[in-house]
């Protein structure tokens, strides 16, 4: 009997322990949902897409817009990669975490025909501040081919200089990423000159050091013939 009751609470406990310390999904009140709607409905093609990307200035933190102005903005000059997003609804994003004032939601915009990619997903951190959902961050997460091109997916650590740039409609200067080439370059720039230096002014000092032995000996010399006595007639 004892056995019995042993067994069978060994079996409700691995029946509910999975479900006890399973993950709850994060849920957010509908209110905030549709007000982050709004948000990305003008962010999205604003800022990502650089169709009149000032407009995404309002909606962005303060800490997304440090060190930029609201004209660096308008010119597209802007910390957030460029795609040529479709749409003009942004609604089929999941919750990934969420707080009273902090949703981090993944959203998947669909390029138009015709771009090298078919598909990005953004990692985007949204903040409820003074009752308004800005974005604090939008960030590529991977890409996806195509369609009729080879299946690829690009993921987060493929948009460093070393896994290429992202696609950019936009001039190299509006997307805010630094060539490979540089990252390289600027290394090899600094090593150079950590060598250099010391050989140039070791051979410096040996330059100058032969130029005073030079004029030392030629001082000598003179001294040395103007003490001599004249000969006789």
């Amino acid at each position: 009997m004892r056995r019995l009751a042993v067994a069978l609470a060994a079996l409700l406990l691995g029946t509910l322990a999975p479900a006890a310390f399973a993950k709850t999904k994060p849920t957010i009140p509908a209110a905030d949902r549709a007000a982050i709607d709004r948000t990305l409905d003008v962010f999205v093609p604003a800022a990502i897409g650089r169709h009149d990307s000032v407009r995404a200035w309002p909606l962005a933190t303060r800490t997304m817009r440090l060190g930029s102005d609201k004209g660096e903005w308008r010119d597209g000059f802007l910390p957030v990669s460029p795609f040529p997003v479709i749409g003009a609804r942004f609604h089929d994003w999941t919750l990934d975490v969420a707080t009273k004032d902090r949703a981090d939601i993944v959203l998947l915009v669909h390029l138009r025909k015709g771009a090298p990619l078919g598909a990005v997903s953004f990692d985007i951190t949204m903040r409820k501040l003074q009752g308004r959902w800005l974005v604090d961050s939008a960030v590529p997460a991977a890409t996806f081919a195509a369609e009729g091109s080879n299946s690829k997916i690009l993921a987060q650590p493929d948009f460093a200089p070393a896994g290429g740039p992202a696609y950019s409609s936009v001039p190299f200067s509006k997307t805010g990423r630094l060539s490979a080439n540089w990252v390289l370059i600027i290394p090899g720039i600094l090593i150079g000159l950590i060598i250099l230096t010391p050989i140039a002014v070791i051979f410096g000092h040996r330059i100058k050091d032969n130029r005073v032995r030079r004029e030392r000996r030629e001082s000598d010399r003179e001294r040395v013939f103007r003490n001599l006595p004249e000969r006789p007639n």
